[in-house]
């Protein structure tokens, strides 16, 4: 569905910046738009379809942040730590190879998610590289904790 513009403000009949489904789809195939192309557009929700090689690091570091995280609340759980978070402790419970690729899809594409709408701008002055970069911090300040455990565990044994 195309929105109209008045004939006076318009060099073509309908406006074709619109995000469609379309779009998006399309753009998995045609790669052209790498970033905001229009002052305007920084105002706007808009996708892009080449993303910078920081976004590429940021997103398989936290990948790797989370499969290391994965391991160490493994070996945390056998020298007698406990799972906090209910849903993951449930699986745990019930099959760790489970565990290990539930946490892994749900990061892969909870980054996924936000890497796509890395431009698209929530309470007016949160944006998708935020909350990636927010993502990232966190399981970096995990992992230090994590291991933070595991030498009070090896050193005192």
């Amino acid at each position: 569905m195309e929105k109209q513009i008045p004939q006076d403000k318009k060099s073509r009949v309908t406006e074709r910046r619109f995000n469609t489904a379309k779009s998006f789809v399309y753009s998995f195939f045609k790669r052209r738009r790498k970033e905001l192309r229009r002052e305007d557009d920084n105002s706007k929700n808009i996708y892009v379809d080449l993303h910078e090689t920081r976004i590429f690091v940021i997103f398989v570091t936290t990948i790797l942040l989370s499969t290391i995280d994965a391991a160490f609340t493994l070996l945390i759980i056998s020298n007698g730590g406990e799972e906090i978070n209910p849903f993951m402790k449930y699986l745990l419970d019930n099959d760790v190879v489970l565990f290990f690729w539930i946490k892994f899809f749900l990061t892969s594409f909870g980054l996924l998610f936000l890497v796509s709408h890395k431009h698209f701008t929530v309470f007016q002055f949160i944006n998708g590289y935020k909350i990636i970069y927010a993502v990232f911090a966190t399981y970096f300040v995990l992992i230090t904790y994590e291991l933070s455990l595991l030498s009070k565990i090896f050193l005192t044994a």
